[in-house]
């Protein structure tokens, strides 16, 4: 089926942020990396069958207006609908359950790897999350290393902490 992208970019305190969208949601949002090597994936990207179809560039509206919201603390939760169909179905698992985690809170790999139902499972949680094609909306930067360490993120050390401050989050 053929899918609609958009695609936009937006200065933020974190630097520059690519977000692509297609008919059925929001697809991903890069940080500080540009989206021209992905365009060939994202058009063809695969998409949730049975859901409604939305205009790509209302999406990025929605989402560009979140994220402003977010940066500027007005806002703690995502409502922009999300297509998640580039992930397996265990990834899909991870992200659904750190959508879970509140804002100004944050969990451990271990931590969310019981949560998703897999305890033995850290290190394939860790790949999933660092995996996440939508950091910020879905919050991977709330994820810490075991004793709340910083740990890593795709987006580079320096954007999580920006991020953790936003949100008041402590870590070692």
């Amino acid at each position: 089926m053929h899918n609609r992208l958009a695609v936009a970019y937006v200065d933020s305190p974190l630097g520059e942020l690519g977000l692509a969208a297609g008919e059925h949601g929001l697809i991903c949002v890069s940080l500080g990396k540009s989206l021209d090597g992905q365009l060939p994936q994202l058009l063809n990207h695969r998409h949730d069958n049975g859901r409604g179809k939305c205009d790509p560039f209302a999406l990025l509206e929605q989402a560009c207006g979140e994220l402003v919201e977010y940066m500027l603390s007005a806002r703690e939760k995502f409502d922009v609908p999300l297509d998640l169909s580039s992930g397996t179905e265990f990834q899909r698992t991870v992200w659904r359950r750190l959508r879970k985690v509140k804002y100004g809170q944050a969990i451990t790999y271990a931590d969310l790897a019981d949560a998703a139902g897999r305890p033995h499972a850290t290190r394939a949680v860790g790949n999933a999350v660092g995996a996440n094609p939508l950091p910020i909306i879905i919050p991977c930067h709330r994820v810490l290393a075991a004793g709340g360490r910083l740990g890593g993120f795709s987006g580079g050390l320096a954007r999580k902490r920006k991020l953790l401050r936003i949100e008041g989050i402590k870590w070692k």
